[in-house]
């Protein structure tokens, strides 16, 4: 039988269990945003009062799709709440960071030493950049499709937006210069500062050009008698005074051009993990006044204070935004090229997150999903470790368990979400796909003896797949042969039984 009729039998508009990948499974988003495992509410804490949270899990376990509910639960609490919104950044990438930074240290690709070297050098700045990059490329993306939230933006804020754009903008849709157009224009933002001096060179210009001519003009007329007069009688002022202004303003242009040059080749040097350029960062500096200036502290190195400094400048104009806080969705650390999927790389990678000052930064609400093989971060850390990250204030959830009837529950609530019923109520249940003999305990062992959702979603997909093949295509709609045997049943128990614990044995 085509697996179309079956669905039909069963009033199913599309496979239930097919997707094992969160991130690709357009089932999770139709799923009802209270179907989560037992330990969310902890992990995801109270917006209004934003907390970090981390959550270890073995893979498939359902970590990315915590993190895929947590982003909706934002969403509705943001259309309850839209004075006092929570910003969403989802640092799920992280390779085009680690390209930019292993471009920046010229560390040479596709060698066995390019991932050591690289985790060698990075540093807890590098990933407050990234997020800072994530956080302000959203932010810019939407005031320029939406310009009414620009206009809630005081000129502070519009300053120091524009400011964190030319360090952190980066998006695969236009260029960073365009992106800056594109906010300019949202913001109404002009600043009268450059061309005020254009004017003023401009005009310093031509006196000393006029005092350079004076005295081989001759007679200038009625007006200019008494100038001309004293102009012929010392040529010798006229020629110093009119090279000394004319000097003295372009090198005045030059010197000052010249040192925000230097300024913002360093601070974009000092980012490694976004590329930029400094000349558009000089251009912008130069229009604003020398003590604004000093007081925006850029980056100039790697160190962790302009960074906290630039990310505090990112909460206040979220704030003026009528956003709250921010929270950092960490996850898919064990899928990420440059690290392989190793536990010494991914521990070397995450472990500068676990500070105590970046969890517990005031506004920002930091949750790491992260695999089983860094829980080893918090259990076998040292005395001195577990004071710098402090994970006693911070909502830990050290591995994600689900049990049979948890794991029976969800796959209800898919069965119901892919269904005609389009609810609980009229949906079918898993039970109902099978045979009277096949109770609905030995479904809730079978389940928690698999333990994950990707597991139990693929056993319950095969399962489908393997029966439908054996009907034929004629049947009649009472006719039990619809159900699921419990020879089948046992068959696919035992064998993904052997999966789950090869799997379990090679990737955990």
């Amino acid at each position: 039988m085509f697996a179309d009729n079956w669905r039909d039998h069963w009033k199913l508009k599309e496979e239930p269990f097919v997707h094992e990948d969160a991130d690709k499974d357009p089932v999770l988003a139709k799923l009802n945003a209270a179907a989560v495992h037992s330990s969310f509410d902890r992990l995801f804490g109270d917006p209004a009062s934003p907390v970090p949270g981390i959550v270890f899990g073995e893979k498939g376990s359902g970590k990315s799709g915590l993190r895929r509910t947590m982003r909706r639960r934002l969403q509705d609490y943001n259309e309850g709440h839209p004075k006092e919104r929570a910003f969403a950044v989802e640092y799920i990438d992280f390779d085009p960071f680690l390209e930019s930074m292993r471009r920046h240290e010229n560390i040479g690709a596709g060698s066995k030493k390019t991932t050591p070297k690289l985790l060698e050098t990075w540093q807890r700045a590098d990933h407050m950049d990234a997020i800072l990059s994530l956080g302000i490329t959203r932010l810019v993306d939407g005031i320029t499709k939406d310009s009414s939230e620009g206009r809630k933006l005081d000129s502070r804020c519009k300053r120091d937006l524009l400011t964190l754009t030319h360090l952190y903008y980066r998006s695969d849709e236009q260029t960073r210069s365009e992106g800056v157009g594109g906010l300019q224009k949202s913001l109404s933002w002009f600043s009268g500062r450059p061309l005020m001096f254009q004017v003023l060179r401009i005009l310093a210009t031509i006196i000393g050009v006029l005092l350079l001519a004076l005295p081989h003009l001759g007679v200038l007329g009625v007006i200019l008698d008494r100038f001309d007069e004293w102009s012929v009688r010392f040529p010798g002022l006229c020629h110093w005074t009119g090279g000394l202004l004319i000097a003295g303003t372009w090198l005045w242009t030059w010197v000052t051009s010249w040192f925000l040059y230097g300024r913002a080749r360093r601070t974009v040097n000092a980012i490694r993990v976004v590329p930029g350029v400094a000349r558009p960062l000089a251009k912008f500096l130069a229009t604003l006044p020398p003590a604004t200036r000093d007081e925006l502290a850029l980056p100039q190195r790697n160190e962790d204070e302009s960074r906290y400094l630039m990310l505090k400048r990112l909460l206040g104009v979220l704030n003026k935004a009528n956003y709250a806080c921010m929270f950092v969705l960490v996850d898919r650390v064990d899928e990420s090229t440059f690290l392989g999927g190793q536990a010494q790389n991914m521990h070397a990678f995450i472990e500068p997150l676990l500070e105590h000052k970046l969890l517990q930064f005031e506004g920002v609400a930091l949750k790491l999903f992260l695999p089983i093989e860094l829980s080893r971060l918090t259990i076998h850390a040292s005395s001195e470790e577990l004071k710098r990250m402090r994970l006693d204030k911070a909502n830990t959830v050290q591995e994600l368990i689900w049990t049979g009837q948890e794991l029976l529950s969800i796959a209800n609530q898919r069965l119901a979400a892919v269904g005609s019923g389009g609810d609980d109520a009229n949906g079918p249940k898993l039970t109902d796909f099978f045979a009277p003999e096949v109770q609905q305990d030995d479904l809730r062992e079978a389940l928690h003896h698999l333990g994950t959702p990707r597991l139990c979603f693929g056993f319950l997909g095969t399962l489908f797949t393997e029966h439908t093949r054996d009907l034929p295509d004629e049947l009649e709609q009472d006719d039990p042969r619809w159900m699921i045997s419990q020879r089948l049943f046992d068959i696919q128990k035992s064998a993904w039984a052997d999966r789950a614990r090869t799997l379990r044995r090679t990737l955990n």
